[in-house]
């Protein structure tokens, strides 16, 4: 599963480190085209300089060196001159008496500069000029160079200056673009909020979206949800006419052999005895049938149930059935719970009926909200039941004691109910206590 804001940023990252590494770059080479071409004009000047001052009045050219810029007579200051014609040599002081490299006179054509580096003493880097120049019959090889380390430095200087401003530019974007992200993918995020309270039935539809691609998404989602409850609603309507079709012939079969039954004796009394518990079975399992079709889970339209409401009005008519049997709810706060009502009243009903056949004097109902999830614990003071006997408990018509009135079908309904509602369905037997035990039900629901 991938996230399309998390590959969205990851994009922009992306493309903003390229435009980053593109912009210093660029940066580099123009900050170092300027250096070159700086030092170009500061040669070349120097350069004319120097032919302005060389003088022929021997036999051999000389510089009157005191009229030069003074950067020329201070030792290795930086600025540098030698000249060569013929055999004879002129060096500025500068120098000190060390030698410029000219094994590429000869490469050099008349008339036209060429530019090199050359390393130098003391760690300096010169950026070289060489010229060959005719004056007269002579011929002149000039070179004139400059510690270009200075100009690096600056350059490293201001490169770091630019990559820092140039990364708090792309900061301040990259910020802006998130944000602008997130305001542009806000609608999903409403949209899951929406489901989720469609899911609880705080809401029937979806609203319109306000992005034009959602359109389609939640027209679809509302259609479907529309398609499904009319599904529901014809498949209930159906259950409900083959019940009411079915009923009223074997409420007629059972009276006829409740007739017959009368009339009779013997062993045929015991097969008609037979036949009206068959008839009685198929009519109780098809009430079951019909109050499993009733189970729509988070689907139904059907507002918040108050819990409290609910389980009062259970408890209240469970008292009048069972007054033997003392009856405990405990519940932190009022509940209301996003279900279908008469699913919620047929779990917790056919629960709290079975605790109270059961037990020997009290019911306890605990009943709280935790960690987004819906908790009910129903505890008997019964006989509890056989370890190796729970797991069939949530089986169609399993019954572990047939003096006790009914058919065995309702905690398979209940399971079935807490499957549609996602939960979880627990039952142990409760450690003793004073000599009692009885059997511990927790049922867990998505709040």
């Amino acid at each position: 599963m991938w996230s399309l804001s998390a590959r969205l940023l990851r994009y922009m990252v992306s493309g903003q480190m390229l435009v980053l590494l593109f912009m210093l770059l660029a940066a580099g080479i123009a900050l170092n085209i300027a250096a070159q071409d700086y030092f170009k004009s500061r040669l070349e000047h120097d350069r004319d300089l120097l032919l302005n001052e060389l003088s022929w009045t021997g036999p051999i050219p000389e510089i009157e060196h005191e009229h030069l810029t003074p950067v020329f007579n201070q030792p290795f200051s930086g600025h540098y001159f030698q000249i060569n014609s013929d055999d004879d040599l002129l060096l500025s002081v500068s120098l000190q008496g060390i030698r410029l490299r000219d094994e590429h006179i000869h490469d050099v054509k008349e008339g036209e500069p060429q530019w090199h580096w050359q390393p130098f003493e003391q760690g300096q880097y010169l950026y070289v000029l060489s010229q060959t120049l005719k004056q007269g019959d002579r011929h002149l090889h000039v070179q004139v160079g400059e510690d270009f380390q200075p100009i690096i430095n600056a350059f490293l200087h201001a490169f770091f200056w630019l990559a820092g401003l140039f990364s708090l530019l792309l900061t301040g974007l990259f910020l802006w673009q998130r944000r602008l992200l997130m305001r542009t993918l806000q609608p999903f995020s409403q949209i899951s909020s929406q489901l989720k309270q469609l899911a609880q039935q705080d809401i029937e539809q979806l609203p319109r979206p306000a992005m034009q691609e959602l359109t389609g998404l939640v027209n679809e989602i509302n259609a479907l949800g529309e398609r499904t409850r009319e599904r529901l609603n014809r498949a209930r309507l159906a259950s409900g006419n083959l019940s009411h079709s079915l009923k009223t012939p074997l409420a007629i079969l059972a009276n006829r052999l409740s007739d017959m039954q009368e009339q009779n004796g013997g062993a045929e009394q015991q097969n008609l005895t037979e036949a009206r518990e068959l008839v009685e079975r198929m009519g109780q399992q098809i009430d079951n049938e019909m109050k499993r079709a009733r189970i729509a889970g988070l689907m139904s339209r059907a507002p918040k149930i108050e819990l409290n409401e609910m389980f009062d009005q259970l408890l209240l008519t469970l008292k009048k059935l069972y007054p033997h049997i003392q009856l405990q709810c405990h519940m932190a706060a009022a509940i209301r719970y996003p279900g279908d009502r008469e699913d919620i009243i047929e779990l917790f009903g056919n629960l709290l009926d079975n605790a109270c056949k059961w037990a020997q004097s009290a019911v306890d109902v605990d009943i709280r909200v935790a960690e987004g999830q819906l908790r009910v614990c129903i505890c008997d003071d019964g006989p509890g039941i056989a370890e190796e006997k729970i797991p069939g408990l949530i089986n169609p018509g399993e019954r572990l004691d047939e003096t006790v009135k009914g058919y065995g079908l309702g905690l398979a309904i209940v399971s079935d109910i807490v499957a549609q509602y996602q939960g979880r369905l627990q039952l142990k037997n409760r450690p003793l206590n004073n000599g009692r035990g009885g059997l511990q039900v927790t049922v867990t629901l998505p709040y």
